[in-house]
């Protein structure tokens, strides 16, 4: 336990530590704290160290270690280095890490060598570590976020000076992706040559994704995708990048993708998105994205179902991508030359001589010309934008993410149709999916859908019991039972391509190649006790504590029971679990003589040789060892045939637990994976499992019934006519089907002028068959009912006749712990009106264009006596849309005509009341989505539902270098500069109006004599970047300052007296009266608090340095408080770079400011009785930097410079 860990070793130190130079160790106050002293030049200190969260000890914590108030500035610096080090070490090792760093001697003269032992086990560890991620060989060239011009050379390799030329290129790049129909965003000193961030984003509603996919997604169409481009040493435009090798351009430029609700990430989002974590962070955060895509309502840049795979190719590919499109190849030629020649080694001379990386891809024309437009090609003899090509490369990948396999991004078959991305067929993308976290998570499918995740295992255990599967988890390496451990548990053969028409005879099963792992071992076996005893003490045990066997009692050789190996300590005694019996054996539905099948119809009745069988009896436990065998599950699913690996799958899935005793588990253990659940879910089960569940490329959502209220949101989504099914809204295909059917049907629709554009018709197929249909989506490639009509997929108005082609199955072939116990099911397709133009009309319809048929629907009966009987006690509710249908084409249900509700089909075919235009204007919506996520004829330049662009982001287009003669060298402009205006009616009169309210306090605006300041020049450093940001800072105080009462606002600052934007005076005024600061300053005379506020020139991605000019406070050792350091800087985080943020106002600086000194914790602020002096800027800066030196944070690149006013000169006191 971490906090029994961190305890004992504290005890351990407390009780006498043998580090050199340390002594005198006590547990602290507070949780995790604990005291020192120790001995640093020449004097002994007692120094405060405190783990944050003791459940990470020892391997994960972190420390914060404290020096005192008198210890040298050398100390704390010392201090903070070691804190960084120290992460993750013991508290012994913490303390010979600091005795080494601060010299530590003792009478000797010895100085402390770190524990050589646990340090080598340290490098152990880590150098297992690095055997796991191999995976991973480029994590450590990732970009770390740099906001800032270094003085290292290394820093600032590939910088280039903010010149004319350099900004012009900028705007131009920018304004070529905006010109593209993309919103820009910029964070950082972009313009000055320092690290910044560029954002290009766009709405997901002009990406022409249907509904169903963006459902299947997780993602909203007002939502934006957003790739953010990170530079971490100056921008750097697409002709730098074409000269750099892989890792230096991985070294400048990085690319993040993911959602948010805004069009730009905040800087604090930004710097996340390219942190590297380590394993268990990422893992966290990992836990914390899918949790945040999961809700129902998203906020802020959050990773999307496709970021991290997106991430890891532009990281790894791109740049080298680039190289080749440079070559004369387009990007299907040039992923394909990547995926052919990966490893080798070719000259630039001999790439893309092949023709086949030459071709350029036909791809959809159906996708909107945002997503297939292509820069380069588009514009050879252009200065490309590097941002523009950058984003039209994930949008690439992004929209048409189905046609990539998501680990190695080789082409998927054309004839592909999924709505979900997956992997292709090679093991090591199947393995990496299912490891490495890309799947989906099947604790938050089975807590949200566990009707879907019942419906996806009943297909695939009906697939498998009756040989029609035919893909398998391999690659995963999960080790199963030898397939002669099921003995005589599953003696019906499978049959291959089960259906009602050619129902083949049982096939005889390949004879085993495992011979080795089916070895059968005698043992003794106590039911009650739970223990296995081993005849020969003197063998080597035959498993491991946590391996899974299945055991099998001499008297009863029919009842298996698997178990988890508990505890082998004690051998030859050996402790299981509790058994679990596989369900169809419990329920004696193993064995299918028991029931007896004609044709496609299910006979309950069990035939004469099926009732003299013996039924299966669960065996009394008795409290004795008796004979027994065992088979360990050692079988490299991998090795085995087809035969066997279906009847490992369907045997597997008779231990499964059902979906509700599994949700219900979830439940209990809300923070614990379903892995936790060990003593009954056997690795492999877990495995095939993940695998039925990722592998699934539909879309399927439970149509819930209505409550009593009928408040259910999805009852809507119901359709009429099929009393006692179960409904699912289903959709297939790739991404751009839903498209591409609109096209089909506008097309047809205008062409043979049909009143009703499209009909509903059932499709039915055995349950063999629909676990490949919402893998591959329906086609007509296989013959498993003839083609009497013709080929194409068969359809029939008629609920009956598609019926008769579902081919019922015996209750065996039913998963059988299944809560659903599906008997049948039947979908309901969307077709092109046109049965002139089907294959056939009657007396079905048969039809060859796939791009003409859209699911909607998919039913599922339970397996009872009568399928065709309606339950009485069911009763159905008619949707208050529905579509309107042809009179001659209307589908039967089992119950009554269909009526189908109005959202079976896409937004931009349902009644448009929710978006319409008159006179060229786009009015509000009126319905409960203003969005049209597939709008064939919306305007492609209407933005009216995006988020309105920001003033910083608009002013990076105007190009003051074309109006401006000498840009760089042009006045620093002033708040007063008003060309020719008096200072009176000049930028204050222009940024605010002349009202003004009636002070409700003793404090007087006006009143400070500013010829008693320090008041600065503007500085030669200063950015126009910087500058303009200070001005739009400074006019919107202004705007608050005139709305607010004066007594309210409590600050106050006097436009008409800043000359120098990079230095204000701000007073703080009209504290609380029942305060002791409130109380002092009456006494005195002080009507406020007189504080200076400096820019550098990195703001605002650097902190001001604020501080107090008068009157004195108490020191912190007299007494004093109020986070007011004895040379009148603020002791606060927030003015540091550990706690300041870019998008933090100087409105809300005050505030906190001004909360800080009037907090009573630890002490409250107090005058100083003495009536020294002002405070001078040399003693602030000295405090503001030994106080984050004391509490480990980190001083701003430039502070000294900044703090003087550009003057490094520390010899005067005041300026």
């Amino acid at each position: 336990m971490p906090r029994k860990a961190f305890i004992s070793d504290l005890q351990k130190a407390v009780a006498g530590v043998q580090v050199v130079g340390i002594a005198d160790v006590h547990p602290g106050g507070d949780d995790g704290e604990f005291t020192f002293q120790c001995l640093a030049d020449g004097e002994s200190f007692q120094i405060s160290a405190l783990v944050p969260d003791v459940s990470e000890y020892p391997s994960n914590h972190t420390y914060m270690i404290f020096a005192p108030d008198d210890a040298p500035a050398s100390v704390a610096s010392a201090l903070a280095d070691i804190a960084d080090s120290a992460t993750g070490k013991s508290i012994i090792q913490m303390l010979e890490l600091a005795s080494r760093n601060l010299e530590s001697t003792d009478r000797d003269g010895d100085q402390q060598m770190l524990d050589s032992q646990e340090d080598f086990e340290d490098l152990d560890d880590e150098s297992d570590d690095d055997e796991v991620d191999e995976y991973f060989p480029d994590d450590d060239m990732a970009p770390k976020p740099v906001l800032g011009k270094q003085d290292t050379a290394s820093s600032i390799e590939g910088y280039i000076k903010p010149t004319s030329e350099f900004r012009h290129r900028i705007r131009s790049d920018l304004m070529t992706a905006k010109a593209h129909g993309f919103k820009v965003g910029h964070l950082g000193g972009l313009l000055d040559g320092l690290g910044c961030y560029i954002s290009l984003s766009t709405r997901l509603s002009k990406l022409g994704i249907s509904e169903e996919a963006m459902q299947a997604w997780q993602v909203e169409a007002s939502e934006y995708l957003v790739v953010i481009f990170h530079y971490p040493n100056g921008y750097k435009s697409m002709d730098s990048l074409k000269s750099y090798d892989a890792p230096t351009a991985r070294r400048n430029f990085g690319v993040r993708v993911g959602i948010s609700s805004t069009y730009k990430p905040t800087m604090q989002e930004a710097i996340r998105a390219f942190t590297v974590l380590n394993k268990e962070d990422e893992k966290r955060r990992g836990k914390e994205s899918q949790a945040e895509s999961q809700s129902t309502l998203h906020k802020g840049f959050r990773n999307s179902f496709i970021s991290r795979p997106l991430n890891e190719l532009l990281d790894e590919r791109f740049p080298t991508l680039l190289h080749y499109r440079y070559n004369g190849m387009p990007w299907s030629g040039a992923e394909q030359f990547y995926n052919d020649h990966y490893g080798s080694r070719h000259a630039h001379s001999d790439l893309g001589l092949s023709d086949q990386y030459l071709e350029p891809e036909n791809a959809s024309a159906t996708y909107p010309a945002l997503v297939s437009a292509d820069h380069i090609h588009e514009s050879p003899t252009q200065e490309h934008s590097l941002p523009l090509i950058g984003m039209q490369f994930v949008l690439r990948h992004f929209v048409r993410c189905t046609e990539f396999c998501l680990i190695c991004f080789t082409k998927m078959p054309d004839d592909l149709q999924a709505i979900k991305p997956y992997v292709c067929d090679k093991p090591l993308c199947l393995y990496q999916y299912m490891s490495l976290g890309f799947g989906p998570s099947i604790e938050h499918e089975i807590l949200s859908q566990p009707k879907v995740v019942d419906l996806l295992i009943s297909f695939c255990y009906s697939s498998a019991r009756l040989g029609r599967l035919k893909d398998f988890p391999t690659g995963l390496s999960l080790m199963v039972p030898p397939s002669g451990s099921y003995e005589q548990d599953y003696i019906n053969q499978q049959q291959q391509h089960y259906s009602a028409w050619n129902a083949q005879p049982a096939v005889a099963p390949p004879v085993s190649t495992t011979i080795g792992a089916e070895q059968v071992q005698m043992v003794r076996y106590n039911a009650v006790a739970q223990e296995i005893l081993f005849e020969d003490k003197k063998e080597k045990c035959p498993f491991r504590a946590g391996d899974w066997i299945i055991l099998r009692t001499t008297d009863d050789p029919g009842w298996p029971m698997h178990c988890r190996v508990s505890d082998t300590s004690l051998y030859p005694t050996v402790h299981v679990a509790e058994p679990v019996i596989p369900a169809s054996i419990n329920q004696g539905l193993a064995n299918p003589a028991q029931y007896s099948t004609y044709g496609n119809q299910y006979n309950p009745t069990p035939s004469l040789a099926a009732q003299t069988l013996p039924q299966p009896v669960a065996p009394v436990a008795i409290n004795e060892f008796r004979p027994a065998k065992f088979y360990t599950y050692n079988q490299n699913f991998d090795e085995m045939d087809d035969f066997h690996k279906r009847e490992a799958i369907y045997a597997l899935l008779d231990i499964l637990p059902n979906v509700n005793d599994m949700k219900q588990y979830l439940a209990r253990k809300a923070q614990s994976p379903l892995s936790s659940w060990i003593d009954r879910l056997p690795p492999a089960v877990l495995g095939i499992l993940r695998w039925i569940i990722a592998s699934n490329r539909a879309c399927i959502m439970q149509a819930e019934e209505e409550d009593e209220s009928g408040l259910s949101k999805k009852g809507e989504e119901r359709l009429y006519g099929m009393a006692g099914w179960t409904q699912f809204r289903f959709a297939m295909g790739a991404p751009d089907k839903e498209r591409r059917f609109i096209h089909a049907v506008r097309e047809t629709t205008e062409r043979l002028k049909l009143k009703y554009p499209t009909l509903f018709a059932w499709h039915g197929s055995p349950l063999v068959n629909w676990h490949s249909i919402i893998r591959e989506g329906l086609h007509f490639n296989d013959t498993a009912h003839g083609r009497a009509y013709g080929h194409g997929v068969y359809h029939s108005l008629d609920f009956n006749t598609s019926m008769g082609y579902c081919g019922y199955g015996p209750a065996s072939h039913t998963w059988p712990v299944s809560d659903l116990k599906v008997g049948s099911a039947l979908a309901l397709n969307e077709i092109v009106n046109a049965p002139k133009e089907y294959v056939s009309a009657s007396p079905h319809l048969v039809v060859a264009q796939l791009d003409w048929i859209q699911t909607r629907y998919l039913f599922v009966k339970t397996n009872t006596n009568n399928y065709t009987t309606v339950p009485t006690s069911t009763k159905e509710v008619k949707p208050l849309q529905s579509i309107d249908q042809d009179p001659n084409m209307r589908p039967k249900g089992c119950s009554d005509s269909l009526i189908i509700p109005i959202h079976a089909v896409s937004g931009s075919r349902r009644p448009q009341s929710r978006s319409v235009k008159a006179a060229n204007k786009r009015r509000k919506a009126t319905g409960s989505s203003a969005y049209d996520p597939i709008d064939l004829d919306a305007d492609d330049d209407d933005d009216g539902a995006s988020i309105a662009t920001l003033d910083e982001d608009l002013t990076i287009f105007e190009d003051e270098d074309i109006y401006m003669p000498q840009p760089d060298t042009d006045p620093l402009p002033t708040p007063n500069s008003t060309k020719g205006k008096s200072k009176a009616s000049g930028f204050l009169s222009k940024l605010v109006g002349s009202k003004s309210s009636k002070p409700l306090t003793d404090y007087v605006p006006g009143t400070l004599d500013y010829s008693t300041l320090p008041m600065l020049q503007p500085p030669a450093w200063a950015t126009s970047s910087a500058t303009k940001r200070l001005q739009r800072d400074f006019k919107e105080l202004l705007k608050v300052q005139e709305k607010e009462p004066t007594h309210e606002l409590g600050w106050h600052i006097d436009a008409d007296k800043i000359e120098n934007m990079y230095q204000w005076i701000v007073e703080l005024h009209s504290f609380d009266q029942t305060l002791p600061l409130a109380k002092d300053m009456k006494a005195k005379g002080h009507k406020s608090i007189v504080l200076e506020l400096r820019f550098g020139k990195d703001y605002p991605m650097s902190p001001p340095f604020v501080r107090v000019i008068r009157p004195r406070f108490l020191g912190f050792q007299q007494g004093g408080g109020g986070h007011v350091t004895a040379g009148g800087a603020l002791c606060m985080e927030l003015l540091t770079n550990n706690g300041w943020s870019a998008v933090s106002s100087i409105e809300s600086v005050l505030l906190q400011v001004r909360m800080a000194m009037s907090s009573l914790d630890p002490k409250p602020a107090r005058l100083d009785n003495h009536g020294r002096q002002d405070y001078g800027v040399g003693e602030a800066v000295e405090a503001y930097i030994r106080s984050c030196n004391v509490h480990g944070w980190t001083v701003p690149a430039g502070f000294r410079e900044m703090a003087y006013g550009g003057d490094q000169d520390t010899s005067h006191g005041y300026y």
